[in-house]
Parts: C-alpha cells; sequence; structure tokens
C-alpha cells in the first residue's frame, strides 16, 4: 500500500506522527488545571516533564508497528523512521529523569504524599503498565480488547497525567482534593476525555475488526455506539458542568462554554463519520482537548 508525505519533514509528520500534538494536548490540560485550581501558571518545569513524557509513552505505543502491519499513513512513517525515533526515546527519558529528580524533585515529594494519592499512583501506573501488557501477566486478558475498559483506562491516565498530578505538584502534596469541589471537575475532565477516546476508535474500526479488538465501536457499530455511549455521556458531562456552575455561582460564561464544548462534540461526532483520514480524525477529536484547555485558561486568566 503507498501512502503520500511519507518524509519526515511534512507537517503531518512533524506535529502529529511525532505525537507532538498529544504533548500539546497534555501540556495544555494541566496548564488549564494549575490556572484553575491556583490562579497562576504552572512551573515550565512541570509543563516540559508532562509534555516530554507523553511524547515518550506515545511513540511507545508505535515501536510495535511493522512492515507487515501497514494500515495508515502514521503506521508507515514510524516504520521508515524507527532509528530516529528510538535515539529521540533516550534523550527524552534522560531528560524526563532530569526533571522529574532535579527540579521537580520526585522522591521528596512522593514521601510527602498521603497514602490515599500514592494508591491512586500505584493503581495509575499499574493500568498504563497493563494496557500493553496484562496478556503477559494474566492469561487471556487483553485490556486494549475489553471494549469499554480500554477507553477507561486511557480516560483514568490522561486525567491523571492532566489533573491529578498537576496539583499534587503543584501543591507539594498538600492539596485537599475533597475540597474546592475537586472531584467534580475531576469528574467534568474524565467524561470529557472518556467521550474523545471512544470516538477515537472510530478511525481504527476496520483495523480493530481485522486484530479482533472489541472496542465498544467494533463491537456495537458506529451509530449504537454514538448513541448509547457517546449522547448520554455528553449529558452527563453537561449535567456536571451544571453542577459546577450552580454551586459555586461563577460567571454566566461558565454555563455557556460547556453547551458550546457539548456542540463541538456532536459535531466532531457527526464529521468523522464522514472522514477516514487519520490525519483529520485526530485534529478533530484531539483538537478538542487543545480547544478545551485554551478556552479554560483564558476563561481563568480573565475572571
Amino acid at each position: 500500500m503507498h501512502f503520500k508525505g511519507r518524509s519526515f519533514f511534512t507537517w503531518k509528520g512533524l506535529l502529529l506522527w511525532s505525537n507532538h500534538f498529544y504533548g500539546m494536548a497534555a501540556a495544555l490540560l494541566s496548564t488549564e488545571t494549575v490556572y484553575t485550581f491556583f490562579k497562576k501558571p504552572p512551573s515550565l518545569f512541570l509543563v516540559a516533564f508532562i509534555y516530554i513524557s507523553t511524547l515518550v509513552y506515545y511513540t511507545y505505543a508505535y515501536f510495535k508497528e511493522t512492515k507487515t502491519g501497514i494500515y495508515n499513513e502514521r503506521s508507515q512513517w514510524y516504520v521508515q523512521n524507527k532509528k530516529y525515533l528510538k535515539i529521540r526515546q533516550i534523550v527524552l527519558i534522560l531528560i524526563c529523569f532530569c526533571i522529574a529528580f532535579f527540579h521537580l524533585r520526585f522522591v521528596e515529594l512522593f514521601l510527602s504524599l498521603t497514602l490515599s494519592i500514592k494508591i491512586i499512583l500505584f493503581i495509575t501506573l499499574l493500568i498504563t503498565l497493563l494496557y500493553y501488557y496484562s496478556h503477559h501477566f494474566f492469561k487471556g486478558m487483553n485490556i486494549r480488547n475489553k471494549g469499554f475498559l480500554k477507553s477507561l483506562s486511557i480516560s483514568w491516565v490522561w486525567v491523571f497525567v492532566c489533573f491529578i498530578a498537576p496539583i499534587v505538584i503543584e501543591s507539594n502534596g498538600q492539596f485537599k482534593f475533597l475540597e474546592n469541589y475537586a472531584l467534580m471537575y475531576l469528574l467534568q475532565l474524565f467524561l470529557f476525555i472518556l467521550i474523545l477516546a471512544i470516538l477515537f476508535d472510530i478511525k481504527d474500526i476496520n483495523r480493530d475488526n481485522d486484530e479482533n479488538i472489541k472496542t465498544l465501536v467494533s463491537k456495537y457499530g458506529i451509530k449504537p455506539t454514538i448513541y448509547k455511549f457517546i449522547i448520554p455521556l455528553v449529558l452527563l458531562y453537561i449535567w456536571v458542568s451544571l453542577f459546577l456552575f450552580f454551586r459555586l455561582h461563577q460567571s454566566f460564561i461558565y454555563l455557556v462554554i460547556p453547551f458550546l464544548i457539548s456542540i463541538l462534540i456532536l459535531l466532531v461526532t457527526y464529521l468523522i463519520q464522514k472522514r477516514k483520514a487519520i490525519d483529520e480524525n485526530i485534529l478533530l477529536i484531539d483538537g478538542l482537548m487543545v480547544v478545551k484547555a485554551m478556552i479554560g485558561i483564558l476563561l481563568a486568566c480573565w475572571i
């Protein structure tokens, strides 16, 4: 199969296939979180760590691509640039370690965490490990083949990286999540990412069917998934947003924004059914994370 634009020096390769777009989304969402709760910008080391660690994690995920498993332009780009990416992985991992231990002081931070946060951290690390290697530990078990569990796992890791971790790091582990309606904000972001995770499986439906990966979309079909899961989750997202608005007596703009985001989600849901190109799907679906984060940052700075 031939794909156009396979060179490294294309906007797709530099921004999308290299996962810089995911890094941007994670960095912006974490910045939104810090602005929301602390009314200040996050430290540059925190943003850099989240950005780089996101690049490392997503790049590793595609190292399994082989010449016999090229399904799209991104897969072929990984095959062609594997040597460069391996070197980049090593460099980025070293940078992550330097930031984590010498600037963010992870050892001291970990020792200061409460037991509940340590348990959450352990569970999150376990999920990230089992997502790719569960079949090595549990015979016949594969999170990626468990439909809703796959989407839940992805959503939780993103929420931890973009919500829990920034708050814990910025507060030196002293933030109380049971206060300031933090858990409702967490639920709001979790629902938002969960919707996007389910939508993103639409682009891979043919590949998932070939590899017998039972996502919600491959199990139920595109339209049933939208009616059974996407629309109810959007309504739940709106309900949580309304709860936060009325409890916190915020500016009217905080009531408008969740409805705007919900409309954008439904619009993207409609558009991706007509678009098969993976770059369009990434920009449309994951682009919503960038849009939401930018709006949240602007609101936090303005109000």
